[in-house]
């Protein structure tokens, strides 16, 4: 009788000085996943993988991969005769995995390599077709997908044979399918380090992480209150439990801590997190003229967010108590609250947010702004209800449509559509809780 999976995996473990102490690779609703095989405790070293087993790559081509492959693509990349540009890690890394998945990366990752997703489910822009490229309703992302295509092409022309998987659609190559690998399964391990850490790999994401990963430049978040790695650790990439967990629970990471919009979530890692991102605005509502401030409709607006985020974590938080969950649903639900209330504050002049906020023209600082009269200030609510309408009549597709494609899409398998559907439902999400927020809101 064939092994399962997860005695398959535990057994390369052990047999190359991996530890997944308390932690198991299984099928997941998203591919591969990690979960506890052992009840967690917070700070407990789930895994720990040796350095010696992972692809790493510094920025200026040095590279520490295993010993025993011959690396003929790495080589090949890494050579004068490579186009300068495309001795970038990401690129670098990509061809230690065509290699890895070739055989040509030593024992351990000859095995390892069959476990890496077909290209079938990746998502990413530049791997999608012309037609699905359309699906996105997203000219600018399409854009630069495009260009990305040409820039696999300049820089790998000799990984452009099409994947087997996909000889329908000949821009999906080898070199893209790897690069789409790296760019949503490297970690940052060092200053201009990155690696590919197997096992650890396997771990899905979560905006409220379960697990956390270090070695000995990178530690946990102080924030978390953990020790950093063991000295005697150091030759070890480790998962720490940054919470408990029962057997069964699936063990996530958070890749990007919520830095990223949905749209550049999708671009790096080819899906959104769930709910969308806090980072994500509706761009071109009107603003209030420079010098001036919205006062009573930045007062209206704090209230209805307050009351919205209080209102969406009663409810989430009621559900997930009843099935023993974590709260993550709450705050993933709350992402496109904090949203839109971000996109409305960057048009009333009390400043703009990091990103350039939601509108055209940002506000002055609120220290030397003139406060707007009543009858302006409905006036700019009024602009701004009007703007958001033409905002949703601009879309394709309503969010009714994309909701019933998405779920459609999920009860398929096809993962793939999937994250495609995600985007779109999400950036109309978005919009529709900005006009929820400005019809619910009121002028003193």
């Amino acid at each position: 009788m064939a092994p399962s999976l997860e005695e398959w995996v535990a057994d390369l473990a052990s047999g190359h000085d991996a530890r997944l102490t308390k932690a198991a690779v299984r099928q997941s609703a998203h591919g591969k996943g990690l979960f506890a095989s052992e009840p967690v405790k917070r700070g407990d070293v789930v895994a720990s993988v040796p350095k010696k087993l992972t692809l790493w790559v510094q920025e200026g081509n040095a590279l520490a991969l295993p010993g025993d492959g011959a690396w003929p693509r790495v080589r090949a990349g890494a050579s004068a005769a490579a186009p300068d540009s495309g001795k970038g890690w990401e690129f670098i890394l990509a061809r230690a995995i065509v290699d890895a998945v070739a055989g040509d990366g030593g024992a351990f990752w000859e095995a390892y390599g069959g476990m890496m997703p077909g290209p079938e489910t990746l998502a990413h822009p530049f791997l999608l077709s012309d037609a699905a490229l359309r699906e996105l309703q997203d000219d600018d992302m399409a854009r630069r997908a495009r260009d990305k295509r040409e820039l696999i092409k300049e820089l790998m022309p000799d990984l452009t044979t099409p994947q087997h998987a996909m000889d329908d659609d000949p821009h999906v190559t080898v070199g893209a399918w790897a690069l789409a690998l790296v760019r949503s399964r490297a970690m940052r391990v060092g200053i201009g380090a990155h690696a590919v850490v197997p096992f650890l790999d396997c771990a899905n994401h979560a905006s409220v992480p379960s697990v956390d990963y270090r070695c000995d430049s990178v530690e946990t978040p102080a924030s978390s209150g953990l020790p950093p790695q063991a000295s005697e650790a150091t030759a070890d990439v480790e998962l720490v439990a940054l919470t408990d967990a029962d057997v069964g629970d699936e063990l996530r990471l958070a890749y990007t801590k919520g830095r990223l919009t949905s749209t550049e979530h999708f671009e790096q890692y080819g899906f959104v997190p769930a709910g969308g991102s806090p980072a994500d605005r509706v761009r071109g509502l009107p603003a209030v003229p420079r010098g001036r401030r919205a006062a009573r409709l930045g007062r209206a607006l704090r209230r209805a967010i307050g009351e919205t985020l209080r209102g969406v974590w009663s409810e989430v938080e009621t559900l997930e108590s009843a099935r023993s969950g974590s709260g993550g649903d709450a705050l993933d639900a709350r992402a496109v609250v904090v949203a839109a209330g971000a996109s409305i504050a960057a048009t009333l002049g009390d400043g703009d947010d990091a990103r350039g906020g939601g509108s055209e023209e940002g506000g002055e600082d609120t220290t030397s702004s003139e406060d707007m009269t009543r009858e302006e200030e409905s006036a700019h609510l009024e602009a701004l209800r009007r703007a958001i309408a033409d905002v949703e009549a601009s879309f394709a597709t309503t969010l009714e449509a994309d909701e019933a494609a998405f779920g459609g899409a999920r009860e398929r398998g096809d993962e793939r559509s999937t994250n495609v559907m995600h985007l779109r439902v999400c950036r109309k999400r978005l919009a529709r809780r900005v006009r929820e927020v400005l019809d619910g809101i009121e002028l003193e």
